[in-house]
């Protein structure tokens, strides 16, 4: 596995101008592909002064052992590594599992398995990022989960003709750029630390709100849902707290948090008015409130990141 981050110590060199010097750890500067013509942003916080490069960070690489693990093991694995913007993964198996790992694959952008020989396989990157913007990826993906619950509401409340399989391939697309987005956060350098940090909490929660969706249009699929005129509009305003929840982030104004609360609690306020529904309805209901019960809570990071 990759070495953890260690403290170090350096000396302050005094120029002549009076200015004051420090070197580089040669690891970091290998690390984040720094050369003498590099740029870095520095940023003082009270007593710590935190240098960032604008450079994409080597993702290094690890060796790992398979060995018993089944497909959804193999994917959570994978995934954790893919996330954290590891770029090479040695696996070894006393079993072939080459038909596990290409299954996995599927799920993530740029990675794919390079070479096996016996039961040692090599995964790599071959995608190469060298998106600069994590703003924009990270609108990108905003957009797909919004896409993917107008697809929804359409769906349940007209034709129905998703299927279980076909909703798999829906949400196996919206998880690959989740997974995409984590990644590039881990492997990109953000200006402001505390801001970068915000921005994994926030692309992980993005993936929570996708997996409800997903859920509540699963139940939708399995199970007799009683529909009404009154639960479509909740669910259609549980679709608009998230689209507020998107403008709040994208075009800040204080004014807006307040009518994301408020459809917050116009949603609850329609699911306690719903009567005599079956548990696989109650179900649905509940699916639909938590998705804009999620989207309100998102409000509080945009607010770390904005103020």
């Amino acid at each position: 596995m990759p070495k953890q981050e260690k403290n170090m110590k350096r000396k302050i060199i005094k120029q002549a101008n009076q200015a004051y010097t420090i070197t580089l750890p040669i690891e970091w500067v290998r690390k984040n592909n720094i050369s003498e013509k590099s740029e870095v942003d520095l940023s003082i916080e009270g007593r710590s002064i935190i240098i960032n490069s604008q450079n994409n960070v080597s993702g290094g690489k690890v060796k790992i052992d398979f060995s018993g693990m089944d497909i959804t093991t193999v994917y959570r694995y994978l995934g954790a590594l893919y996330a954290k913007g590891i770029d090479e993964v040695e696996i070894t198996s006393k079993e072939d599992i080459s038909s596990k790992i290409i299954s996995a694959l599927n799920y993530f952008i740029g990675y794919a398995l390079v070479s096996q020989e016996g039961n040692k396989y090599i995964v790599k990157d071959l995608g190469g990022e060298k998106q600069s913007d994590l703003d924009e990826i990270f609108k990108r993906v905003f957009q797909i989960i919004l896409l993917f619950f107008e697809s929804a509401v359409n769906d349940i409340f007209g034709k129905q003709e998703e299927t279980i399989e076909s909703l798999k391939s829906r949400d196996k697309e919206v998880n690959k750029f989740c997974l995409f987005l984590q990644r590039a956060i881990n492997k990109m350098s953000y200006p402001d630390p505390i801001n970068g940090r915000a921005l994994f909490t926030y692309s992980y929660a993005l993936e929570k709100i996708g997996d409800e969706i997903e859920r509540m249009w699963r139940t939708n699929i399995k199970y007799d849902i009683k529909k009404s005129p009154a639960l479509k509009k909740l669910v259609e305003n549980s679709y608009e707290g998230l689209a507020k929840a998107f403008d709040f982030h994208f075009q800040f104004n204080s004014s807006r948090i307040g009518a994301i609360y408020s459809t917050r609690e116009k949603v609850r306020n329609e699911s306690l008015k719903l009567k005599g529904l079956n548990g696989n309805t109650f179900r649905f209901v509940r699916q639909a409130v938590k998705i804009v019960e999620d989207a309100a809570d998102l409000s509080h990071l945009t607010l770390i990141m904005k103020l």
